[in-house]
């Protein structure tokens, strides 16, 4: 059996899969083997003119456009070869751009931007940086002038006005360029004086002159302009003679008249013309949707109100009123809007609507003007409201007190919950009668503190001081019981308002029985100063007297209370209250040696010396050996002429209580009798029972300088410094023997050890910057400055010197910096008030100055600018208030000050004469 052959394929195995598929774009037949397209007329057709479109069927490939400034060849040189990059160039321009090579740099820029995206923050956080240190290295000129725009503000009026106008800086033919532009219109005499020949007067009404004069001309009529004329003159005449008046024969214009009536003419509205309309309508809308809506038709007529249409505000208003004649506001607004006469009636016709309206019966009131028409409307409004307090109250205000009384016997009936009626009434009657209504009213409302309180007020006032406490126990323990929460800040407002009436016993007793309540036992003593405090800065000193007495008598034995009880009669009270006060605080405190002290001194200065040699005598006992009081002892003596009894007071003490002061003292006392050996003898025993005591060291050389012994000053100096390293004035008082010697170099180590053995000194360095400014070497002074600004950058003397140290332009730039660093510095306040006073603005120099003794009344020399300020550019007043305040601060420090106050012929003058004295010795500022 023969084999079978497999059946033949269905498709052939030989034949190519592109056949029969279009080809592909761009495809030309051979051009793979060398071959080139050729077109037979069967691809064309027949012959084509030369501007037919060509066959485009089989395009060539696109290729990538090239830029303008791109080279027409490559540059495939060895110098623009980089290993890492390759060629400079594009080495692809002339290969196709398929879509590819568009999605691959698609992708390309997508990361690129995703890139930025992650360093965007970063860099413009740089850049903003960048810009900013830019702008303060290298500031615009409007913040360099920043300063001065913000003083613009304190210029006055005066000051705008004086300022000189700026010049036409053009040339001649500029300025006269607009001039010849220029034409003038011609007269009427002109035309006048040509009525010959062709001229004539009348003009065309057919002409553009004809349209300035409406309804003046006719179509046929001419116009006379010496009529015209005529017409206008008569006409402001009329005008001015309205608003005129007639005194001693001449014509004067009222100005307010004329220009009220002016105002009147110009519309009160400012806004759009369409808001108006919108609003008209859409109000207009509202009151179609809801006419019982009162507010709508209140707005509606505001709003014509407001445009002027008073007329059609009212039309509106008293429609409103008949659709809703139970609206109170509707009422109100068509009395406001309509004329007086007219009031009336609208108002009769809304109390007949609502007759349980108050304030329609008091603007009823309002509107008589009779006083027996107004009463007689309150009392038909109480017919219906009787239990109105706003009807009574206003009621009462018209009547005399004896209709008053029975008005308010009538009105506490009804109110019998009102407090005021019941306090008008007692204050109306009798005492008895008064203390029987206020019985009633607290019966009537027992849960109201004003009723006690002016039952206390009552009891005071008619010298039954007894009840007054009584009352106001009573009244805290039945409130306390009613469940009414006894406040204490109202209850002290309260006190507050009874000193300010005149009742202090009931003041006291309100802060006696109220001061401790809500307080913790270990809080008491601090808050009840805080209260004092806060009485005294509200002026009310009588609370802050009662505060400080109820303090005292539950702390007695707490000194700091008596000290502040004592200054505080100091300043507020008088010298029998303060000595009073002192003889309660001795005795409770004996061992306070500041309050014997502060009693001795008020009998001294009353003039009073041999009860202030008692009580000092009281306070030996109570303190015997007391540093203080020997030295108060001998002060009170030497102050009045008692020399020889000082010096006894001296001898007892150097032998019972031999401490450093009373050694100074008793050498200084001598050196001020003028016995200069018998002081340096106390000297050089103190010195040797006290080698570590600077001012012994100071006292001896300053004697030797008076002697001219300038040797023996140096060796008292030099020694001090060895055995007090520290003392900063024994180093000054060394270098300013060695400057006023002319051995500046010697001058400049010492100030230069002192540094070293004080560093940080404001003091030390201030005084080496003077002395090389004084020797005329400006450049190492400014840089030992700016040395001694960065070894004590808060020194407030330092910024003070620089200020004035500076050229003048930069003296401004020099304070701004100055407060910066030392904000509240008395130096710092001084030197910046001075350099007002060299700008010569006095006010702000003299708040300056006012900030500066403020801060610190103990510097002596800003009172001694201020009042030589004062002295210059005040007025006798203004002197004699610095001279009060200082003399109430008793300054006791200040480079100037001390070295008046403790010279040796000054050493008896008081504040007021030190004042004068540095004063005088202040330089001004320039």
């Amino acid at each position: 059996m023969a084999s079978k052959l497999p059946p033949p394929p269905i498709v052939n195995p030989k034949r190519k899969n592109f056949l029969g598929q279009p080809a592909p774009q761009g495809y030309v037949a051979g051009v793979g083997r060398g071959a080139t397209g050729f077109t037979t007329r069967s691809d064309i057709g027949p012959a084509r003119d030369a501007n037919d479109v060509p066959d485009d069927r089989h395009p060539a490939p696109a290729k990538r456009k090239k830029d303008d400034d791109e080279d027409l060849e490559e540059d495939l040189n060895d110098a623009n070869y980089d290993e890492f990059a390759g060629y400079g160039g594009s080495l692809f321009n002339k290969d196709p751009y398929d879509k590819d090579d568009e999605e691959a740099d698609a992708v390309y820029e997508a990361i690129d931007e995703r890139m930025d995206e992650k360093r965007r923050e970063y860099r413009e956080k740089r850049r903003k940086e960048e810009i900013e240190k830019y702008r303060q290295e290298r500031p615009k000129i409007q913040q360099q002038f920043s300063d001065l725009k913000r003083e613009l503000c304190a210029v006055s009026e005066e000051e705008w006005k004086n300022i000189p106008e700026v010049g036409d800086a053009r040339n001649r033919k500029q300025r006269l360029h607009g001039r010849r532009e220029k034409f003038t219109p011609l007269p009427d005499s002109v035309l006048t004086r040509n009525l010959g020949g062709e001229s004539s007067t009348s003009i065309d009404p057919k002409s553009g002159l004809a349209s300035a004069f409406p309804g003046m001309l006719t179509p046929t009529g001419d116009l006379d302009l010496r009529k015209i004329g005529q017409a206008r003159n008569t006409l402001m005449d009329i005008k001015l003679n309205q608003v005129s008046d007639s005194v001693s024969g001449q014509t004067v214009v009222d100005p307010k008249g004329y220009l009220t009536d002016l105002q009147s003419m110009i519309p009160t509205y400012g806004g759009d013309i369409n808001d108006i309309k919108k609003a008209r309508l859409l109000l207009k809308s509202v009151r179609e949707t809801n006419p019982n809506h009162p507010p709508a038709w209140i707005a509606s007529a505001r709003l014509e109100e407001v445009t002027g249409k008073l007329q059609a505000a009212r039309n509106l208003i008293l429609r409103g009123c008949e659709t809703c004649p139970n609206s109170e506001d509707l009422w109100l607004e068509a009395a406001r809007l309509v004329p007086v006469d007219t009031a009336k009636n609208v108002i009769a016709q809304a109390v007949n609507h609502l007759v349980n309206s108050v304030k329609l019966w008091i603007k009823a009131s309002e509107l008589e003007q009779d006083m027996k028409a107004k009463k007689r409307v309150f009392r038909k409004a109480l017919e219906h409201i009787p239990n109105s307090v706003r009807l009574w109250k206003a009621a009462v205000e018209l009547e005399e007190p004896e209709d008053a009384k029975i008005l308010l016997s009538r009105a506490v009936e009804c109110c019998p919950t009102s407090v005021e009626l019941w306090l008008a009434l007692a204050r109306l009657e009798t005492y008895e009668n008064a203390r029987k209504v206020l019985n009633k009213a607290r019966e009537n409302i027992p849960t109201d503190r004003q009723i006690w309180i002016t039952a206390a007020k009552l009891e005071e006032a008619h010298g039954n001081t007894t009840m007054v406490e009584k009352i106001i126990d009573r009244s805290i323990n039945s409130l306390a019981a009613n469940g009414v929460e006894i406040n204490r800040e109202h209850w002290l407002k309260e006190a507050v308002d009874a000193e300010k009436s005149g009742a202090v016993l009931t003041c006291q007793a309100i802060i006696k029985f109220v001061i401790g309540h809500g307080v913790e036992d270990e809080d008491r003593k601090h808050s009840w100063l805080e209260d004092a405090d806060n009485f005294t800065s509200q002026g009310a000193f009588e609370c802050s007297r009662a505060v400080y007495s109820h303090s005292l008598e539950t702390f007695p034995a707490k000194k700091s209370i008596w000290l502040r009880a004592a200054h505080f009669e100091r300043q507020h009270g008088t010298r029998d209250s303060l000595e009073s006060l002192l003889q309660r605080a001795v005795a409770h405190c004996p061992q306070a040696e500041v309050l014997w002290l502060m009693g001795a001194k008020s009998k001294w200065l009353a003039g009073d010396v041999p009860a202030a040699r008692s009580i000092l005598s009281l306070a030996f006992q109570a303190n015997p050996n007391s540093e203080e009081i020997w030295l108060a002892a001998v002060k009170l003596e030497s102050e009045n002429w008692e020399y020889e009894r000082a010096r006894k007071l001296l001898a007892k003490a150097r032998n019972s209580a031999p401490t450093p002061r009373v050694l100074m003292k008793s050498a200084k006392l001598e050196w001020h009798l003028g016995d200069l050996a018998e002081a340096l003898k106390q000297l050089q025993t103190a010195i040797e029972q006290f080698p570590d005591y600077p001012k012994f060291y100071m006292m001896q050389g300053q004697i030797h300088v008076l002697q001219q012994r300038m040797t023996q000053a140096r060796e008292s100096y030099n020694l001090g410094t060895r055995k007090c390293p520290t003392s900063v004035p024994l180093w000054l008082l060394l270098a300013r023997l060695d400057e006023s010697q002319g051995n500046m170099t010697r001058a400049r180590s010492v100030l230069e050890k002192a540094r070293q053995k004080n560093p940080q000194n404001s003091q030390l360095w201030l005084e080496a910057i003077r002395l090389e400014w004084k020797t005329g070497l400006k450049d190492i002074a400014s840089a030992m400055m700016a040395k001694a600004l960065q070894d004590c950058p808060i020194s407030g003397l330092l910024w003070a010197e620089t200020i004035f140290i500076v050229d003048r332009p930069q003296r401004k730039t020099k304070s701004v910096d100055a407060l910066k660093k030392c904000e509240h510095d008395p130096h710092v306040l001084l030197a910046v008030s001075k350099l007002f006073w060299t700008e010569r603005k006095t006010q702000k120099c003299r708040e300056w100055f006012n900030r500066a003794v403020k801060i610190d009344p103990d510097f002596g020399d800003a009172w001694g600018y201020f009042y030589k300020f004062e002295l210059l550019h005040g007025t006798v007043e203004e002197q004699n208030d610095v001279k009060k305040r200082c003399v109430q601060a008793e300054p006791r420090h200040g480079e100037v000050w001390t070295s008046i106050s403790k010279g040796p012929q000054n050493w008896r003058a008081r504040t007021e004469d030190i004042l004068l004295l540095v004063a005088e010795a202040l330089p001004v500022p320039v």
